[in-house]
């Protein structure tokens, strides 16, 4: 299920300009399948609070991703991992992130506390299966616009991917798994493409992956988001070393435009 993670992880970006209205709804719900070839490996939702919630003197909203193992592959390692945060309601700036992460004899617990007075990020976790708990880390931020991954979905389904042409660069950061990264996106332009929620035009967008052991090639993943008022993450493809993986939405529901498709 960590698949999911790094699939996402390809929508964060901070270098480009947002629409002014932002196309998240408090209370929107998305659902997700992950598969493998023809096969169903495992099942998501993306979930934003109905409520606002004030940090810092800002208003702020919770989002929350929760992944699973679904069809056959339940039958050979079970996983339920949970991802969350508190972001800024209109700049998607994360003040805390969480993981709670259960995949067969794998666990982890993770707290991830964004301090922009400090300019840290303050991280805590532990595993059941250790018998010491981790020691607290600490990492300095060089700029306040580094996202985490729940936040930097957010913030890439507000891009103003209508002032872009095809070919155009858009510089990647972020912090996950107690990291940094730096890489960028290149823009491809609209389509139509066939999608579980409809025939639907969409902006589509290339990552340029750093060397890794998990995805084949630098532009191993692409993504699609919808060219329309709600910028709906549609699809995302990954060529990976084992094979083709997709990540697809099916179903959506308290959207801010448009009504709901279930």
């Amino acid at each position: 299920m960590k698949t999911i993670a790094f699939l996402l992880l390809g929508l964060i970006s901070t270098a480009q300009n947002t629409v002014k209205d932002k196309p998240i709804n408090a209370g929107e719900e998305l659902q997700f399948k992950l598969s493998y070839g023809w096969f169903t490996i495992g099942k998501g939702t993306f979930k934003v609070s109905d409520e606002v919630i004030t940090k810092d003197g800002k208003e702020c909203l919770e989002v929350s991703l929760m992944g699973g193992t679904a069809g056959l592959a339940g039958a050979f390692s079970k996983v339920d991992d949970k991802w969350g945060a508190i972001i800024d309601k209109d700049s998607f700036l994360p003040y805390y992130s969480y993981r709670d992460l259960s995949e067969g004899d794998y666990d982890l617990e993770e707290h991830i506390y964004f301090d922009y007075d400090s300019m840290q990020v303050k991280v805590e976790s532990s595993s059941a299966n250790e018998k010491e708990p981790r020691p607290t880390r600490f990492f300095d931020l060089d700029q306040n616009n580094v996202f985490d991954m729940m936040g930097g979905m957010m913030y890439a389904r507000s891009i103003d991917y209508r002032g872009l042409k095809k070919g155009d660069t858009i510089q990647l950061d972020a912090f996950f798994d107690k990291k940094f990264y730096d890489f960028e996106m290149v823009y491809q332009g609209i389509e139509m493409i066939e999608t579980k929620v409809g025939e639907i035009y969409c902006h589509k967008v290339i990552p340029i992956m750093q060397k890794n052991k998990v995805f084949k090639g630098k532009d191993a993943i692409t993504f699609w988001v919808s060219a329309d008022a709600n910028r709906l993450p549609l699809k995302i493809e990954a060529d990976m070393n084992f094979g083709k993986a997709y990540c697809e939405l099916t179903s959506y529901k308290n959207v801010k435009s448009g009504i709901d498709f279930e």
